[in-house]
C-alpha cells in the first residue's frame, strides 16, 4: 500500500468525523451553537474519497486475477476479512449496548430480519436523508456500495463477457434513470452516483499504470485536486449551492487527481505523508469511520451530565476537542489491540472451499 494513500485516507476519515461531531456539537438536544455545523460541513466529501480509493486499490491489487476464476476464494477471502470482522464488532458492540441501556433500547432496531439484514449490508429502502441507511452503525450504508462493487468485480474474476454485460446494463440505468426524482428502490440504489465513484477510479488505477501516460511533475496534479477539491468545498460553505446535485462526482474527481498525483509522485520517491503516526490513523481510518458516530453520541451525552452545556461557547468547544481526540484514540486501540490482531488470524486461515465449478464454466466460457 502506498504511504501517501494511507495518509490520505486518515485525512479523508477525520473529516468526515468532524462533519458529525460539528453536527452533533450543534444539534438543539446537546449544545445548539450552530457555528459548530460550518466550519466542516463538507465533510461528506471524505466519503467520495474513500470510494475512489477503494476502486483504485481493488483493481490494482486484483487485476491480474481478472478471467481467472481460480483466484477467487482468494479475492473473496480478502475482501470479506476487510468488511465484515470489523463492522461486526463494532455493529454488536453498540447494538447490545444500547439494548441493555433503558435510555438507549428504542435507538435500535428489535427486528431480527432487519438486524440481519444490517449485520451482512443488504441494502434497504430507507432513502430519508437520499442514501440507504443502516440501523445502529448508519455511516455503512456506503459499505452497502462497497459489496455492490466488490460483486461486480467478483463477476470480472468468473467471467469477462459476464461483467461487461452487467456493465452495459447499470451504464443503461444510469443514463436512463439517473437524477430522476423520487425513483423507487432498488433502483435508486443502482443508479446512485457511488456507483458511478468506482468507475471513474478504476479509469485512474488504469492510467496510474498506463507506461503511455508520462507526467513529469505528478505534484501539480495534486495541486489541482486540492484547489478543485476547495472549490467545490467553498460552494457548500458559502451556501451557493450550484453544485449541489453533482457534488458526489465532483469531489470523486478532484479525489482521483489527488491520487494520481500522491501514486505517480511516490512511484518517483516523493512521499507525503510518511510520518508514523500519520500512517497509524490511516491504519485505523476504517475503525474511526465506524466507531465514532456512537461514539460522538455517547460523549455528548457525558458532556450534558456534566453540565459542560451550562458554559456555552467555552462548554462546546471542551467537548469538542476532548471527544475529537477520544474518536482518534479509541480508533487507533482498537485497530491496534483488536482489529489488526483479528485481521492478521483470519489472513492466516486456510481457505475452505475452491470453486472449482466457476473454474469449469470460465474455460468451456472462453
Amino acid at each position: 500500500m502506498y504511504k501517501s494513500l494511507q495518509a490520505s485516507r486518515a485525512i479523508a476519515a477525520i473529516l468526515v468525523v468532524l462533519l458529525h461531531l460539528g453536527g452533533a456539537i450543534a444539534s438543539e438536544k446537546y449544545f445548539g451553537i450552530s457555528a459548530f455545523s460550518v466550519p466542516f460541513s463538507f465533510g461528506g466529501s471524505g466519503v467520495s474519497f474513500f470510494f475512489v480509493l477503494s476502486g483504485f486499490i481493488i483493481l490494482t491489487v486484483h487485476r491480474k486475477d481478472i478471467c481467472r476464476p481460480r483466484m477467487l476464494a482468494s479475492y473473496i477471502k480478502k475482501r470479506l476479512i476487510r468488511i465484515y470482522p470489523t463492522y461486526w464488532m463494532i455493529f454488536l458492540s453498540v447494538f447490545f449496548i444500547a439494548i441493555l441501556s433503558r435510555s438507549l433500547r428504542n435507538t435500535v432496531p428489535h427486528d431480527i430480519f432487519l438486524v440481519f439484514k444490517s449485520l451482512i449490508l443488504i441494502p434497504q429502502n430507507n432513502n430519508a436523508v437520499g442514501v440507504p441507511l443502516v440501523p445502529v452503525i448508519g455511516v455503512a450504508w456506503s459499505l452497502q456500495y462497497e459489496i455492490a462493487f466488490y460483486l461486480f468485480f467478483t463477476l470480472l474474476i468468473i467471467n469477462r463477457w459476464i461483467s461487461i454485460i452487467s456493465g452495459l446494463v447499470m451504464l443503461y440505468l444510469f443514463i436512463n434513470y439517473a437524477g430522476v426524482p423520487s425513483l423507487s428502490f432498488p433502483l435508486s440504489f443502482f443508479v446512485s452516483d457511488y456507483i458511478v465513484l468506482f468507475a471513474i477510479e478504476m479509469a485512474t488505477s488504469i492510467i496510474c499504470t498506463s507506461r503511455k501516460v508520462i507526467v513529469n511533475r505528478p505534484i501539480s496534479c495534486i495541486y489541482i485536486g486540492v484547489i478543485m477539491f476547495l472549490l467545490i468545498a467553498m460552494d457548500r460553505l458559502l451556501n451557493i449551492n450550484m453544485l449541489y446535485e453533482r457534488y458526489t462526482i465532483l469531489y470523486g474527481m478532484a479525489s482521483s487527481l489527488i491520487l494520481f498525483g500522491l501514486v505517480r509522485a511516490e512511484d518517483k520517491g516523493q512521499i507525503i505523508g510518511r510520518h508514523r503516526w500519520l500512517q497509524i490513523l490511516g491504519d485505523s481510518s476504517y475503525a474511526l469511520y465506524l466507531i465514532h458516530y456512537p461514539l460522538i453520541s455517547i460523549l455528548c451525552k457525558v458532556s450534558l451530565s456534566l453540565h459542560l452545556n451550562a458554559l456555552g461557547v467555552i462548554g462546546a468547544m471542551i467537548s469538542y476537542i476532548a471527544i475529537f481526540g477520544a474518536c482518534l484514540i479509541s480508533s487507533v486501540i482498537f485497530h491496534l489491540r483488536i482489529e489488526e490482531p483479528v485481521m492478521t488470524y483470519l489472513r492466516n486461515a486456510r481457505i475452505p472451499f475452491q470453486p472449482s465449478s466457476l473454474v469449469k464454466f470460465s474455460r468451456v466460457s472462453r
